[in-house]
């Protein structure tokens, strides 16, 4: 893939709505359909940039608008970190559950490398609908089994329900992840 082309914005990052921050950069609001995110470093912008256009037929990420050397403009998404939605609703319902896997097919038939995502990069949309929306690091490792998940769901109470679901529904899965390994990973703040 081609480098990023630095594009001159006409957009004062002073006057738009800070969302949030993480280890890559920040992210603001344009407005209600659009976000910019800024990086610290060009080459995580490259990386996100290439896995947000290998997922762009999919509804499960978001749509990449624009991009330059160190930002991309990409579709807002209007949702709840999941880790908070399950905290709030106090349960892991079987819809929930069902499409979780469907977002780990979707990552998976995008052709991500790194089949596995942080709890608080999945977001829960009003109408329930999930999307990820950091992929920066989608093809930097390889994992098929998505530990960082199951460990964001085994912190907040959830695992036990998450693998009956798939003990149920979905026993080839199950018998995948059911050793998967522990991970840490902490959100910044």
């Amino acid at each position: 893939m081609k480098q990023a082309i630095n594009i001159k914005l006409n957009i004062d990052i002073k006057n738009l709505e800070f969302i949030g921050k993480g280890t890559q950069g920040k992210v603001y609001r344009i407005d209600s359909q659009k976000c910019i995110k800024v990086f610290k470093r060009n080459k995580e912008c490259n990386n996100e940039v290439k896995t947000l256009l290998m997922s762009q037929k999919d509804v499960h990420f978001p749509q990449l608008y624009e991009f330059g050397v160190n930002y991309i403009i990409r579709e807002y998404v209007n949702g709840i970190e999941l880790n908070e939605y399950l905290l709030k609703e106090k349960i892991l319902t079987s819809q929930i559950s069902k499409k979780l896997i469907e977002l780990y097919e979707a990552i998976v038939n995008v052709g991500y490398l790194r089949k596995d995502a942080a709890i608080f990069h999945i977001l829960v949309m009003p109408s329930t609908e999930l999307k990820l929306i950091d992929t920066a690091k989608a093809m930097k490792k390889k994992s098929t089994i998505p530990s960082l998940l199951i460990s964001g769901l085994e912190d907040i109470g959830y695992k036990e329900d998450f693998f009956k679901f798939l003990k149920n529904n979905r026993p080839n899965l199950y018998a995948q992840w059911i050793n998967y390994s522990k991970k840490k990973y902490k959100k910044m703040y």
